[in-house]
């Protein structure tokens, strides 16, 4: 089950990189929110600490981006 958490999580933020290649933005982030949350939980889950710190930083840099474009 772990392994797949792992996977899915990896699809989607592949997903958002194809979301930011077509200039979707705003979608892109979400995506990768999403898939970072599923690595968070898949990082805990085989105790990968430097893993899940990275994806705490990835989430916040997207829910700034996030905050910055509702701004303009």
């Amino acid at each position: 089950m772990i392994e797949t958490l792992g996977w899915f999580s990896t699809l989607l933020v592949l997903f958002g990189y194809i979301f930011n290649a077509r200039q979707q933005t705003k979608l892109a982030m979400y995506t990768w929110i999403a898939g970072d949350i599923g690595w968070i939980v898949y990082d805990f889950g085989i105790d990968n600490i430097s893993h899940l710190f990275l994806s705490l930083i990835i989430i916040s840099i997207n829910v700034y981006g996030i905050y910055r474009l509702w701004k303009s």
